[in-house]
């Protein structure tokens, strides 16, 4: 009987206090679900990914030979112990006509016959009959393709290559005859390959501007006959039931690279052993011919002069014998930028997920306590009682414990279970925009240790903060529980001594100050719930300006040419002389630079924040030290200050500066790069002398004698930065123009580039969105919550005013009057601490060719500030019907 007393006590108590109780489980829901279901976004992105690199049988291994692979190397390496399956390839990068674009291509066997029988599953698996077919491309239109000269191209790329039509192979690293059979690629197909994850960059190159903008898939065919296999693609078994990317995974591939990179030497030797007996067959055969020309001559009774046959004989000998040895590397998928790329992105994802929910708690357990706080002071009258008929402290608090259990578990399993599915969902979505890893369907996976973590979390806060606030109420005698407490005495507050000002305020205000600092502590709660709640909605707003305006400060303000001509190698002062008079005819270009450029690999000597060892950055040599800035402005970004620039000068960008702790003194050691992208040599070593502004990729620029001095030759000035005017039909006519002129290798427009990172950084704004209706909701909730508490404790004072006298409108000024200042300071201090928040937040969340801007926009501050007082007046609004139904009779039971 006593147990069902206490149960319908218990039921009665969230009856009566239901819209305490909603809170509670609100707060918590959010906090819970939000922590969990950002924290499930990056395991959630990872798991896609996997599912795809599986259902493609995507390689864990890639193996490249700077000279080529045999068939007999490919054997050896399927040999390799924990080795699966073994696939040859042949690449090439290649420059090719899309338009009136030239841009820079990944020519890619495929083994068409194993194409054309595979069948997509699903989006996200491609199944096959033959083992050893990897890296399976979903064909998305059109066929594969089957004779010389076809090709698919990808379906994802930013710039669309239409089926049906033709792409012109324009230039390689070498003649295009000995790589490819044919310089026309008719287009059959697209697909969409689990190899190229990212569709803002499909890899770099030597070529063009350093990016891959397109990949193209041919048959063996296409390729000239001698041309061999370039790479060995390996999956390993052992790593088939590990989540790409995680340590069970990186422990199975590495155990298998460790035996593979043990055979490197050797397959090396074998490919050298292979090209020199080629080689010399072939001189063999030339000596022969030229041995029975020679008798045949003698024979007819001529006389011949073989001295200079001899000598281009023994000249061509003396090449075989110093034949050298290629280079062999073993890549993983850490080594693959889209798969590298996608990887860094979801990393990103949990950092962030580690800061930005932890607010969430913060304000969660604050109005939790403040809430069970003031549940325990009007109980206590029921506490006294309880103890007054012998219930125990543990049976009491059990009570007020199980209330708050049922609202935060409630809460918590109410939050995980929708925003575990939802905002993963929303995140992935807003992802796709940049890469074409295929979505999970619902119901998402849920990590129990995740889910636990944030439901403990939450839970806990608040049981906490209930035995905290019940604690205090519990060690009072029952007598003393049984009367209502005594009001909290007044006192001088310091704005009083402030005479001149206080004789000047009303009696109103002179008691709204005085309630403000009566109450110490629920001003602290309230300022600390609004503060917070302001500050995650600057937060979402700031995150916006700082993404989106690297562009509008990059373009314009610090690059400021639209224009970038390449000229091949070998090409000479003519050349470049006509290239800018073409620029100047056709496009009426200004701010003509010339410079040399190159791509190579950077690090600093001391500590390092980067994704990886060594950083791909944009080398600049400037013809003309002082003309520079004609085409690109080098400034200090916290002072504006322009940075000089001279024949000796050695500067950096900020990103990379920030990567490596690189500052003025300090040095800077740069790679050049092999074919595979990988660091040769031990590197060139420079003292930097300045940090510039920069937001948009990674540059070096150097003079022109300290290039001199740090690489022992000249630069090559074969690049052309200008300032086209026209709009896109100029660009169009410059670039026709362009491509018809002797050495001319590639032509680019800015305009390309800020489309794809405005494409890029779409994603954002869902993201953004996310985070600012979630803080919408967390500061709605709390500031109900608390405006409904202190509404609550003044039941008595207000039914006093109104038996004094006071009106309606009186009587809401003066409860309001008070709301609303410490709403004006919270949302105050609310955007100081968001202003840091989002500094935080930024920094963690840049990758490392990208640098956010550092400034908040004054409308995002006017905004967030205007949300959270559009919150308090809304919530004051919903509060009236409340202040009118106070009953006067209440002033009677007043204490005072």
């Amino acid at each position: 009987m006593a147990r069902s007393a206490y149960t319908k006590e218990l039921l009665r108590s969230i009856r009566d206090s239901l819209g305490r109780f909603l809170a509670i489980m609100g707060i918590v829901a959010l906090g819970c679900g939000f922590y969990a279901g950002l924290r499930m976004c990056g395991p959630d992105m990872r798991a896609a990914a996997d599912r795809w690199y599986d259902g493609s049988t995507l390689w864990d291994l890639r193996v490249v030979s700077t000279k080529g692979l045999s068939s007999a190397q490919v054997e050896r390496l399927s040999n390799v112990k924990g080795v699966s399956q073994v696939m040859a390839s042949r690449t090439a990068d290649v420059v090719c006509k899309l338009g009136s674009d030239q841009v820079a291509v990944r020519v890619t066997s495929v083994d068409a016959d194993a194409a054309r029988a595979s069948t997509a599953t699903s989006a996200y698996s491609v199944s096959s009959s033959k083992a050893s077919y990897l890296n399976r491309a979903r064909l998305v239109s059109g066929r594969w393709p089957k004779a010389a000269g076809e090709c698919v191209v990808s379906a994802d790329a930013t710039k669309k290559v239409k089926v049906g039509s033709t792409i012109e192979v324009v230039s390689a690293s070498e003649d295009v005859g000995t790589i490819l059979s044919t310089t026309k690629l008719r287009v059959v197909g697209t697909v969409s390959s689990p190899d190229y994850p990212y569709t803002g960059s499909f890899g770099s190159t030597r070529l063009g501007s350093g990016t891959i903008g397109q990949y193209a898939f041919v048959t063996a065919s296409t390729f000239a006959a001698d041309y061999p296999y370039t790479d060995a693609y390996l999956t390993v078994g052992a790593a088939r039931s590990a989540v790409s990317g995680s340590s069970a995974y990186e422990s199975a591939v590495d155990r298998v690279k460790a035996r593979v990179e043990k055979i490197e030497g050797s397959l090396a030797e074998d490919r050298l052993a292979e090209l020199k007996s080629q080689a010399q067959s072939k001189l063999d055969a030339q000596v022969a011919a030229a041995q029975a020309a020679a008798a045949q001559a003698a024979s007819a009774g001529a006389s011949t002069d073989l001295s200079a046959a001899q000598q281009q004989l023994a000249a061509a000998q003396e090449q075989v014998d110093a034949m050298s040895a290629p280079s062999v590397y073993t890549l993983d998928r850490s080594q693959s930028e889209g798969a590298a790329t996608y990887e860094a992105d979801t990393e990103r994802l949990d950092r962030i997920a580690t800061v930005f929910p932890a607010m969430f708690f913060l304000v969660a357990a604050l109005v939790a306590l403040t809430t069970m706080t003031r549940i325990v002071d009007d109980d206590r009258q029921r506490i006294g009682t309880h103890k007054a008929l012998g219930y125990g402290k543990g049976r009491i608090a059990a009570m007020y414990l199980t209330y708050a259990l049922l609202a935060s578990g409630l809460g918590a399993v109410l939050g995980i279970c929708v925003l575990t599915q939802v905002l993963p969902r929303i995140v992935m979505d807003a992802y796709s925009v940049i890469y074409v890893v295929p979505t999970l369907s619902f119901p998402l996976p849920i990590d129990a240790g995740t889910a636990l973590a944030a439901g403990g979390l939450g839970v806990g806060v608040t049981l906490a903060s209930t035995l905290l606030a019940v604690a205090a109420s519990l060690a009072e005698a029952p007598a003393a529980l049984l009367r209502p407490r005594a009001p909290k005495a007044g006192k001088r507050i310091l704005l009083e001594r402030v005479r001149p000002l206080w004789r000047r305020l009303s009696f109103s205000w002179k008691v709204t100050f005085r309630n403000l600092f009566r109450y110490k502590r629920r001003l602290l709660m309230t300022l600390a719930g609004i503060a917070g709640c302001s500050a995650l909605l600057l937060v979402g707003f700031g995150l916006h300006d700082s993404i989106w305006d690297i562009i509008d400060r990059q373009y314009g303000p610090i690059v400021r040419y639209n224009t970038t001509v390449t000229l091949g190698d070998g090409s000479g002062q003519a050349d470049v002389d006509a290239a800018v008079a073409c620029l100047r005819s056709k496009g009426s270009a200004s701010g003509v630079v010339r410079v040399h450029t190159d791509t190579m690999l950077a690090k600093g000597t001391g500590a390092s924040s980067a994704a990886t060892d060594k950083t791909r950055v944009s080398v600049v040599v400037p013809q003309s030290a002082s003309g520079l800035a004609s085409g690109v402005a080098l400034r200090d970004r916290t002072s504006g200050t322009a940075i000089t620039f001279g024949q000796d000068s050695v500067v950096v960008t900020e990103k990379l500066a920030s990567l490596y702790g690189i500052g003025a003194g300090d040095t800077i050691v740069l790679y050049q790069q092999d074919d595979v992208g990988s660091a040769t040599g031990r590197g060139v070593r420079l003292k930097v002398d300045a940090v510039a502004e920069n937001y948009v990729g990674n540059y070096v620029y150097v003079g022109r004698r300290a290039w001199r001095r740090a690489m022992g030759s000249d630069p090559s000035f074969l690049t052309v930065y200008a300032r086209v005017s026209g709009g896109s039909k100029a660009e169009s006519r410059v670039s026709d123009a362009l491509h018809k002129l002797s050495g001319v290798s590639t032509v680019s427009f800015t305009r390309q580039t800020i489309n794809t990172y405005r494409h890029t950084l779409s994603v954002v704004n869902m993201v953004v969105v996310v985070l600012i209706v979630s803080a919408g909701a967390l500061a709605f909730i709390v500031l109900y919550n608390l405006t409904n508490i202190n509404v609550s404790e003044r039941v008595r004072e207000i039914a006093s005013l109104r038996v004094l006298g006071f009106t309606r409108r009186e009587v809401h000024a003066y409860v309001y009057r008070e709301i609303v200042i410490i709403a004006l300071l919270g949302d105050a201090l609310g955007m100081l601490l968001g202003s840091w928040l989002e500094r935080f937040v930024i920094t963690t969340a840049e990758v490392d060719y990208v640098m956010f801007g550092r400034v908040i926009h004054p409308a995002s501050f006017a905004l967030s500030f205007a949300l959270a007082m559009a919150f308090t007046v809304a919530i004051l609004l919903l509060m009236r019907p409340r202040l009118d139904r106070v009953d006067m009779v209440e002033s009677l039971k007043s204490v005072d």
